[in-house]
């Protein structure tokens, strides 16, 4: 739009040379008109000047309206859904290997872009979490999970660390709300790295917690890891159990950009292997 701002003043400027012109003709003829020698129209206004401003105007309306079309041919283009590659569902992410529909308890089930769960998949063993440990209300989380994370909590405050839970578990509905929205906002290719596509999240397991704190003003954000915050919960988590779901530097695996808010539960054992080896969840399965 700033181009078209451009264009505007631009024909702006030149209709106000074309009137200048015009004072000028007009004051020229005016000086004539004992002679009879200026030609007028009706009202009065040397033709002269009726002539520049027409041209004027003609330029003014043909630059406008091919900087508008232009406007208005990228605009329909941005609007355009993505190409859908061969084997993929809207927005370019993948079909699913496999589909689980119900919650067997399993600590190590992987949810990403290939490995899906059902709509109507829903966590056993849910809790209602604390508000007052909450930026958010009428929040649910899996049983061991929320136990953990309470025991994480109280010996991080012992050493004058305080943060709080943003996100656990999001129904099927809830996902789509949040997936659809950053598409239409920005764009399909930035949502794929940021959100999970509907029954490809792992917070629809009730496993997963995303984790904020005053310092960052009860945001999200990749500076978390810089706050003392994010950096005690980097060294400990996988005491409590958890991991760092979503690593710097390992989109290509997991598909999503560096998380150091997201934490996923998978039990101390296979916290601690995968934390202190720099794994992701899918390394660790093998199935990187």
């Amino acid at each position: 739009m700033k181009d078209l701002r451009k264009t505007i003043i631009l024909c702006c400027a030149i209709m106000a040379l074309a009137l200048c012109s015009c004072s000028t003709n007009a004051q020229t003829e005016a000086s004539s008109e004992s002679t009879g020698g200026a030609e007028k129209s009706a009202e009065g206004v040397p033709a002269s000047c009726l002539k520049e401003l027409f041209y004027a105007a003609a330029s003014v309306r043909e630059s406008a309206m091919e900087e508008i079309e232009e406007r208005v041919a990228e605009y329909e283009e941005q609007q355009k859904e993505p190409a859908v590659p061969t084997g993929s569902t809207a927005y370019g992410i993948p079909e699913p290997l496999d589909t689980l529909t119900s919650d067997n308890g399993n600590l190590l089930v992987l949810v990403n872009k290939q490995h899906a769960v059902s709509a109507d998949y829903v966590p056993t063993d849910m809790v209602p979490v604390d508000g007052s440990l909450s930026t958010n209300q009428g929040l649910y989380f899996k049983r061991e999970a929320y136990d953990a994370y309470l025991r994480m909590l109280e010996d991080a405050k012992n050493e004058g660390i305080n943060f709080m839970i943003c996100s656990t578990y999001r129904s099927y509905d809830t996902q789509v709300s949040i997936y659809h929205n950053y598409v239409a906002t920005y764009g399909a290719e930035w949502a794929n790295l940021r959100s999970a596509y509907p029954g490809r999240s792992e917070h629809h397991t009730g496993w997963a917690v995303d984790v904020t704190s005053k310092s960052m003003n009860y945001g999200l954000s990749q500076d978390f890891i810089n706050y003392p915050e994010g950096q005690w919960i980097n060294d400990h988590c996988s005491e409590y159990g958890f991991i760092v779901r979503y690593l710097k530097d390992k989109t290509d695996i997991t598909g999503y950009a560096y998380e150091p808010w997201h934490l996923r539960y998978v039990g101390v054992e296979a916290a601690q292997e995968i934390m202190s080896q720099g794994l992701t969840l899918e390394e660790y399965l093998g199935k990187a």
